[in-house]
This record gives C-alpha cells, structure tokens and sequence, in this order.
C-alpha cells in the first residue's frame, strides 16, 4: 500500500499544471511579442504609404515632362514639306476654335507660330477651370496620321509635291472638292495626304476633378480643339506650378542662344549673345523659339504625418516658390524639349 501511494503522489505531481504567476508572466511575454509585431507592422505600413506617394509623384511628374516634351517636338510639323520655311506667320488668338482663324491662310502663303506662350492672368475663355497662377503653352500643328476623307467642318491641311500646282498647300474645312494638290507624281488620281489641324494647350489647374467645388488636386491639363470647340482633360495630378522658359534662335542656325521668359517682349538688355539682334518684332521673336526649358513642380496627393514643408523651390524664376509650410512633399522636374520642326529646318 505505501508503494502504492507513493507511486500515485508521483504521478499527481508530473500532472500538476502552471501556477498563475507562471501563466502570468506567459501572457505578459506574449503580449509583448504581439505589440512588438503590430509595431512592426505599422511602421512597414507607414513606409509602404510614403513609398508609394512619392512613386506616384516621381511617376506624375515625370509623365507630365514626357507629355510636354512629345508635343512640343512636334510643334509646327505642317505635313511632309517644308512649307513653313517661306510661309508668312500668324499669331491666332489662345482660343481661336473657328478654321477661318488657325493661322493658314486658304491660298497658301500663311501658316500659324509652331508654339506660344502666355503669362499668369491671361484671358482664357476656353479654359474655364484654368488656374490664375498658371502660365500656359500652345502648340500647333497638324497630325501625323493622314486621312483617306475628309469629314466635313473639320479643318484639313493638305500639302502638294507637284511642282506644276499653283499652291504649295491648301487648307480648310469643307468637302474633299476643296483639296486638288497632288503627289510627286502629279496625278490627279493620287492627292496628296489630308492632315486635320491640331491645337493642344497645357496648363494648370487647380482641381482634377472640378464639378462641386473641385478635389483640391492641383493637375497638369491639357484642352484639345475638337469639332470646333476645345476639350479639357487631366493629364498628370500633383502638379502644382509650371515655370516655361523659351530658347530663342538669334542667328538662325536651330540652336537657342538665350533663354527668355517672354520672347515678345524686348529681351536685348539680357541677351546679348548676338549682337544686332532686332527684338522689336514679337511674331518674329516666337518664331525663332527653337526649345522650350520646362519646369515643373509636383506634390504628393496626400499629405505626410509629421512633415513639414519649409523649403524654397527653384523654376527658373527670379523668385523661389515657397515654402508652403504645409505636409506635403514636393519634388522639381525640369527638361529642355527642342522643336525639331524648327530648328531641324534652320540647320537644314
């Protein structure tokens, strides 16, 4: 019997459970660890938050820069001839929409400035959510891809390369009876291509989404003439100011000799360069713009906890923009983009 007893205390004692300070101290160790993972795991989240703000606002702005970039490379292409090198140049109005007031002129002797720029504050009625800070850029041209017919109260540019045509192009926006130029073969079964005109404009706005008051995201937007009335569509958000600079070909040899904020104004006491230059004629002056330097400053969409924007930032103006004090983060983007219609003609 007393080995009997013996061997159950034994047993009893292997069975015995955790004492509560045991499973006390078990929890608290465990509790430790969870708050130590869910730490971890908020501080991942913050990072993976910010990290993808500032991709979205490298991608943002970066785009917008490419977007400005293509169009103005492409300013002033007129089709496959070189028509602008003898053509007299017009200035149409920022929002002239009818075909009668684009810049070419029926017979054949006018084409409009490959591009142009305005100021903060310009008059712009077919821009209404533009911003009143914004500067703003034109660009003309036609497309790169003709049409086999026209469609009719859309404006076309057709270009000859038959020396025995009176004119070296035709436009207008009527029926296919008004475009009679021909190929380098001259045959009046083969006419020469259709191109419909293009006007895109770039600007700021300040909301992508402006119905009800607007989003309060400051957007890259660019407004497109199409059917005879302009048409507005976000192209990059987060861009909050855009600083152009013009290079201005002074000995027409394609390359910019001095960059101006306003190549209309009487820019001869800041270049220099060239000496005789006559600044006098505004639509000469934007005609020789040869590049265009582009400034961009882009913002994230959404704040940052704990920032604090106190910094300056650089566009090329004679005063920084900033600080915004403010929690968003803000980076510079800046390109030169050339206008190889321009320039590559003068080299020529």
């Amino acid at each position: 019997m007393s080995t009997l007893r013996i061997a159950n205390g034994r047993l009893r004692r292997r069975q015995r459970g955790v004492s509560l300070v045991e499973l006390m101290i078990g929890i608290t160790i465990g509790l430790m660890l969870l708050t130590a993972l869910a730490s971890l795991y908020y501080a991942n989240s913050l990072s993976r938050t910010e990290f993808v703000k500032s991709a979205e606002q490298v991608e943002n702005g970066r785009y917008a820069l490419d977007q400005i970039r293509r169009e103005v490379e492409l300013a002033g292409f007129f089709g496959a001839g070189s028509i602008a090198r003898g053509a007299t140049v017009a200035g149409p109005a920022l929002c002239a929409a009818d075909p009668a007031a684009l810049g070419f002129s029926a017979a054949g002797s006018t084409v409009p400035l490959a591009l142009a720029g305005y100021g903060p504050g310009v008059a712009a009625p077919c821009l209404p959510d533009l911003a009143a800070t914004s500067e703003v850029l034109v660009v003309r041209r036609v497309s790169t891809t003709p049409v086999a017919a026209p469609t009719p109260g859309v404006p076309y540019l057709q270009v000859s390369a038959c020396p025995q045509d009176t004119d070296s192009f035709a436009f207008a926006a009527s029926a296919a009876a008004a475009f009679g130029l021909r190929t380098k073969a001259c045959d009046p079964a083969q006419p020469a291509a259709l191109r419909q005109a293009v006007v895109r404009v770039f600007y700021l706005a300040a909301c992508d989404r402006c119905s009800n008051g607007g989003d309060g995201i400051p957007t890259l937007k660019m407004a497109e003439l199409v059917a005879g009335a302009f048409q507005s569509r976000s192209v990059a958000q987060g861009v909050q100011d855009m600083h152009l600079q013009y290079g201005v070909d002074l000995d027409s040899n394609g390359s910019a000799d001095c960059y101006v904020a306003d190549p209309g104004a009487n820019n001869a006491a800041a270049c220099a360069t060239v000496p005789g230059y006559d600044w006098t004629n505004a639509l000469a002056n934007w005609r020789n713009v040869t590049t265009v330097r582009v400034n961009l400053l882009a913002r994230t969409l959404k704040p940052s906890g704990g920032q604090s924007d106190n910094r300056t930032y650089d566009l090329g103006r004679a005063a920084a923009s900033g600080p915004f004090n403010d929690g968003f983060k803000r980076h510079v983007y800046a390109q030169v983009a050339r206008l190889v219609n321009v320039a590559g003609l003068r080299e020529q």
